[in-house]
């Protein structure tokens, strides 16, 4: 039962990766967003992407079931305006929200059943304004930045939340009945805080229908028994990755005497438990799954399970060197499933579990067992045996033979086997029950006739990292109704050219197929037409030079849903290379050779979403290369060779789908049209005009510098996007972009644009996006934008603009305007209508002349102004109170105007008290601060400056500060502001002349700071104990003081438990081997360094690390070389991101140990970012090329991995997105110093011939959703 449920998860989750996400048609008020319903009810109302300073007004007027909205920019929420929608479900996400106003959901009170904001800038728990939702089952706060919360936050959802999520935020202290109201509470989520611990009052009251709690990710330091007690029905309890050493206490005995707690799951995961004493288990009743992966256990004392009743244990990844029957006493009853992979251990004892009659499933996967007899060791329950794991290319050698006792076995994985050959006779006596087998990174090479005639029912055959020369004929033949999955991925010997199709004949079930990152060169035409149940066909990462015409058959290939042949060496598409096949969704062809696609090489299927040609040669397209493939979404055509782009290659293509084409990244220089076309009314009806029906058009990233007249007009009534950015275009005409009904997105970024003409758009009236930065342009004709009446945002930023006409805005509600790196003396306001004026939300005008901002400027027209960017100009003055009407003001940026003169007890921010979070005042040359009169004021920068000084006393109006800035200012001493700081959480006080930080320097906010900038500084003292009561520090950025004596990173960070993030700067020349010699907190995973004065990185520096989570990250150094032993000696490392920019690397060397991903006990690379780098590219970087195979080998362990092992410093659902094509496209931006600049991923692919050899079986997969520290630095400053 426990392998069948364990095979449909498998199978579910990867047909789940493999499901696209429906689309659903445009909205009525928003084409930019989808709805799934039209007026009067619109159904689920999706805006992703879709920039949008405030929440739409037409959906207050409409029915709305679900409304979804993900980084738009959205800063506020106004009170009722959701009154009329009768909403079940909103999901507000990472927008920059810093709070919800209390009448936020007024009217959706018996209607909002899940409120979901997380990934926002909330700063509290918005409780007054959900207090009203009478039947709110779902709360998610998850990574917000709330610190503090109260019994009374909950109130009014008593009788109805079920589920609250509250993780990633800042919370360290738990009050007392914290969550005690909420009566019907079933799953709480608190992981990824900074709880230290948890008081016994927090869940006193027993909360009766509590059953999941997730502590995880915090700085627990024992398992809290007595203070969870009382949760009677509590079944899952998550306290991994925190800092528990043991499972009891002897000084807490007597409190904790007689608790005991029934768990369905316990996660204990990644703490550092390093040995499990008698009794450790003492206050469990019952445990079903238990889970101690990743602690560096090496011993197990007898007695340790006595009594415990446990039915899973997990010990992944330990530091067990032997494990015999003593040490599990107790579990003979109950253990049912036992799994010891990524261990020392070096034999299994015999008899070792004869007494455990219920054990189902053993797994020694990954370990050094060298023999053993197995007979003799699961001697006593070979007949209860149903999942048996020994595979390992450090196990010793086990025969088939030698477990054909184990009549019941349904799955079954090992490694090396003592002969290369598999027949019948090594499956003689065995059970029929087998499902599915595993021989992996084996010494496999011929499978031989008939190899399975007595295990018949097999579903599931790996027979991946083999070297198998020959299959026979009939290998397969008694399996052929029931095998469905069968993979040979990189199994296959260098000998094996052609696909081998005969003893595919017999697989009549067959649904998934997987030959990938072999040798193969050619594929016969009838290789796949006996598969006539096949679904999914994976033949990756080979050197097949063609896909014959009639090799996929419609009536044959019925139920084929996916084709993957990226990364061979085809050279062409044919005729009917695809056609008549009515269930297939997706092709991949990305990485051939194509040079070109033939006439209806696409032809006739009516469900394909998805073409792949990406990274191709492609040079031409014929006509009418796609057709008839209504329900298509995307082709992916970036990164060819294509000089021009005829639409006549669509022919009834994308007719039922919002088709999207990516054309970016090729040779086309002139866009013209090969048919002329006629302007007068009869046009339309001309023989054999074109028309295509693709809605988003890419073109970016080519040479562009003409386009026809009439070029669009195939598309000119289905598109609704078009990308021309970086290009080399100089006018707007109104024959190109004249006549463009649907048009919603127009961006001509990065192009030589001079001249707009006045009728450009006379028919385009629809454009609510426009962008037009980084031009020429000069001036725009008041005409030009004139019939634009949706426009909302517009960039016209990095020109050469000195003024707008008046009334350029006439009838357009503009929300978004940004006009930064311009020559504009004056605030553009006459540009604006009175509305346009009004609904202008943000406005930057930052890199301008402007000399000052004056009452008579009309700036009392932008009313709706909440964003407002001054900084870079050359401002004098300000007029007193000249924002006082701008009341809903909550950014401005007076940075970097050097002549500004502010007042000390000035009226400049007269009006802004009530409503300002953001104030910049950086680099005007304040002597001393002005008075701030801002209570809301969240975050403060100070920064370039000449403050010798900041007063204590101006904290009492900044009471909810939690940003200051005051880096590069004369400070000689930390202020002492920060003692009357209470919410303070980043201080950057960087490059400042302080010469001393001393054990008092940072008590002011040491309990609420979280992120801290010392780099710079004149240090000559350092004193230890400066850091040690900020319990919550998660990230520090600090030079290597080369001043300071002994000065060394793990002897300042002994007590940062919390600490994630180390930027470490340096100055002087050094290695780094005595700063960063010691141990590092548990949780500090990601090390950056940067400054030009590192050269060299000595191979020790992570060896203190003890996470098993590594991102190493460089930033504008002069490192040239990094070693592999950096990684090597970061023994506790499983997981590992590289980040390189602004270096002078010329070499990377291997970080990985792993074949693939999730290999307990070894290094495994998720992530590697160097665009823009020049590296030399010989074969020390050869192993580049077999991690990219190791990735796309091991999809589904890239999307499915371990949540162990995934879930950190990740928000959920944004792992690895598997249906991205453009996770390659960083090693297509980065460039070989030695090859004439040919990017890295060509000269992999095509000149660089290390051979396989030279990845030393090393490889690379997975993905991790790390954020770099840089962008979370860049976002906080």
């Amino acid at each position: 039962m426990l392998l069948a449920t364990l095979i449909l998860i498998i199978w579910t989750s990867m047909a789940r990766m493999h499901e696209l996400p429906v689309q659903y048609p445009p909205c009525f008020f928003n084409p930019l967003c989808t709805c799934s319903k039209v007026i009067p009810d619109l159904g689920i109302v999706t805006c992703f992407n879709v920039p949008m300073p405030r929440i739409p007004h037409p959906i207050n007027a409409s029915k709305v079931f679900m409304l979804q909205l993900e980084n738009n920019g959205l800063r506020s929420i106004q009170p009722q305006f959701l009154i009329n929608t009768g909403l079940y479900k909103l999901q507000i996400k990472h927008n920059p929200l810093s709070d919800i106003p209390d009448e936020a959901f007024l009217g959706l009170e018996r209607s909002l059943w899940e409120l979901e904001l997380p990934y926002n800038r909330l700063v509290r728990v918005p409780s007054k304004s959900f207090r009203h939702l009478q039947k709110l089952r779902l709360l998610d706060l998850t990574g917000n930045q709330i610190s503090h919360i109260a019994a009374d936050n909950w109130r009014g959802l008593e009788n109805s939340l079920q589920i609250l999520k509250m993780g990633r935020n800042s919370i360290d202290k738990l009050p007392a009945d914290a969550f005690a109201g909420l009566t019907y509470l079933e799953y709480l989520d608190l992981r990824a805080n900074s709880l230290k611990e948890i008081d016994p009052s927090v869940f006193r009251d027993g909360m009766a229908h509590l059953m999941q709690l997730y502590l995880n990710d915090n700085q627990l330091n024992r398992i809290p028994y007595s203070q969870l007690s009382s949760l009677k029905r509590m079944r899952v309890l998550d306290l991994s990755y925190n800092r528990i050493s043991r499972m009891i206490h002897p000084q807490l005995d007597a409190e904790i005497r007689g608790v005991q707690m029934s768990l369905d799951v316990l996660r204990l995961d990644y703490n550092q438990i390093d040995q499990l004493p008698p009794g450790s288990f003492q206050h469990f009743f019952k445990v079903n799954r238990t889970y101690l992966n990743g602690n560096p256990i090496q011993i197990i004392e007898q007695g340790a399970f006595k009594d415990s009743r446990i039915k899973e244990l997990y010990f992944t990844d330990c530091d067990l060197y032997e494990i015999d029957s003593p040490d599990l006493m107790g579990l003979e009853s109950s253990l049912e499933l036992l799994d010891l992979s990524g261990n020392n251990l070096t034999f299994i004892p015999n008899l070792v579990f004869q007494e455990f009659d219920y054990l189902r499933t053993l797994i020694y996967r990954e370990n050094h067992i060298d023999t053993f007899n197995p007979s003799q060791a699961f001697n006593g329950f070979q007949y209860s045996m149903y999942n048996l794991d020994l595979s390992g290319r450090k196990n010793g050698m086990i025969a088939l033979q030698d477990l054909r006792h184990m009549r019941n076995l349904r799955f079954l994985s090992i490694s090396k086997m003592p002969g290369s050959t598999l027949s019948q006779d090594d499956f003689a006596e065995f059970g029929m029950d087998i499902k599915e087998l595993h021989i992996v990174q084996s010494n496999l090479q011929t499978i031989k006739n008939h190899a399975f005639m007595h295990v018949r029912g097999i579903k599931y055959l790996d027979f991946s990292e083999n070297s198998i020369s020959s299959i026979e004929n009939d290998a397969f033949l008694e399996v052929g109704n029931s095998l469905i999955t069968l993979r040979i991925a990189h199994g296959f010997s260098s000998s094996m050219k052609e696909l081998p199709n005969a003893p595919l004949k017999t697989l009549t079930n067959l649904q998934h197929l997987d030959f990938s990152n072999n040798k193969l060169r050619s594929m016969p035409d009838n290789s796949f037409h006996f598969l006539k149940r096949i679904k999914r066909i994976e033949l990756q990462d080979n050197e097949i030079d063609a896909i014959q015409k009639g090799t996929f058959q419609g009536d044959i290939h019925s139920t084929l849903e996916s084709i993957d042949f990226s990364y061979n060496h085809i050279k062409t598409l044919g005729t009917h290379t695809f056609v008549d096949l009515p269930m297939l969704q997706t092709i991949d062809l990305e990485d051939n050779l194509i040079t070109n696609i033939e006439r209806r090489a696409f032809m006739n299927m009516n469900r394909l979403k998805y073409i792949n040609l990406r990274g191709n040669k492609i040079q031409t397209l014929h006509d009418e290369a796609f057709q008839n493939l209504p329900d298509l979404e995307f082709l992916d055509l970036a990164y060819n060779d294509l000089s021009e782009f005829d639409f006549a290659a669509f022919d009834q293509v994308g007719t039922l789908s919002s088709f999207r084409v990516n054309a970016s990244h090729n040779e086309i220089h002139r866009l013209t049209s090969n048919q002329s076309y006629s302007t007068s009314s009869s046009s339309s009806s001309m023989g054999g005009m074109t028309q295509s029906n693709i809605k988003v058009l890419d073109l970016s990233y080519n040479n562009i510098t003409e386009i026809t007249r009439y070029y669009f007009k195939p598309v000119e009534y289905s598109l609704t996007h078009l990308h021309l950015s970086h290009n080399e275009i100089n006018n707007v005409t109104q024959a190109v972009f004249g006549n463009m009904p649907h048009l919603q997105w127009l961006d001509l970024s990065w192009n030589d644009l001079m001249e707009i003409d006045f009728d450009c758009f006379k028919e385009t009236k629809n454009i609510q996006v426009l962008k037009f930065s980084h031009n020429n342009i000069m001036d725009i004709p008041a005409e030009s934008f004139r019939n634009l009446k949706k426009l909302r945002i517009v960039d016209l930023s990095h020109n050469r603009l000195r003024s707008l006409a008046d009334n350029l805005f006439m009838e357009a509600f503009i929300e978004s305007l940004d006009l930064s790196h311009n020559q504009f003396m004056r605030l553009p306001i006459n540009p604006m209508s009175l509305s346009a004026a009004a609904s202008l939300s943000i406005l930057d005008l930052s890199w301008n002349f402007l000399s000052g901002v004056h009452n008579n400027d009309a700036i009392f027209r932008l009313r709706g102004l909440t964003w407002l960017d001054l900084s870079y100009n050359r401002l004098v003055r300000l007029d007193d109170g000249v924002f006082s009407d701008l009341s809903q003001l909550s950014y401005l940026d007076l940075s970097h105007n050097k002549q500004l003169i502010l007042e000390p007890r000035g009226r400049t921010f007269y009006g802004l008290e009530e409503s300002l979070l953001f104030l910049g005042l950086s680099n005007i040359s304040l002597l001393s601060v002005p008075e701030l009169p801002f209570h809301r004021l969240q975050r403060l920068h100070l920064a370039h400056n000449e403050l010798a000084s900041v007063p204590a006393e101006m904290a009492s109006n900044l009471t909810s500060l939690h940003l200051l800035d005051l880096s590069h200012n004369d400070l000689t001493v930390v202020p002492l502001i920060t003692h009357a700081l209470p919410n303070l959480r980043m201080f950057n006080i960087a490059y400042n002349p302080i010469t001393m930080i001393t054990n008092t320097s940072f008590l002011g906010i040491a309990d609420s700071l979280e992120l801290l900038d010392i780099r710079g500084l004149s240090l000559s003292m350092f004193e230890a104990g400066a850091l040690c009561k900020a319990s919550k520090l998660r990230t520090l950025l600090s030079t290597a003081y080369a001043g300071v004596r002994n000065f060394n990173f793990p002897t300042i960070l002994e007590h940062n438990h919390g600490l994630r993030h180390l930027f470490i700067h340096v100055q002087n020349e050094t290695e780094l081997e005595k700063e960063m010699k010691g141990h590092y907190p548990v949780k500090l995973y990601n090390f950056t360094f940067s400054g030009r004065a590192l050269k060299r990185i000595h191979s020790d520096v992570l060896h203190g690390m003890r996470n098993p989570h590594l991102h190493f990250g460089l930033y504008n150094t002069s490192v040239s070389t990094v070693q592999k032993d950096i990684f090597a000696h970061a023994e506790l490392a499983r997981n590992v991101t590289v980040e390189l920019w602004h270096n002078e690397i010329r070499t990377l060397q291997n970080p990985s140990n792993a074949y693939k991903p999730a290999v307990p006990g070894k290094r495994f690379l998720l992530r590697l970012r160097m665009r823009g780098s020049h590296i030399s590219c010989d074969c020390d970087i050869g192993w580049i090329e077999m991690w990219q195979r190791k990735h796309r080998q091991y999809q589904e362990d890239r999307c499915n991995t371990h949540t162990e092992l995934n879930n950190y410093e990740r928000e959920e659902g944004n792992e690895y997105e598997c249906w991205d094509n453009g996770w390659d496209d960083d090693l297509r931006e980065s460039f070989c110093v030695n090859k004439n600049n040919m990017s890295v991923a060509e000269s992999l692919k095509s000149d660089l011939e290390c051979g396989w050899s030279s990845a030393n079986q090393i490889f690379l997969s997975n993905f991790l959703g790390i954020a770099i520290f840089v962008l979370a630095f860049a976002i906080a400053f």
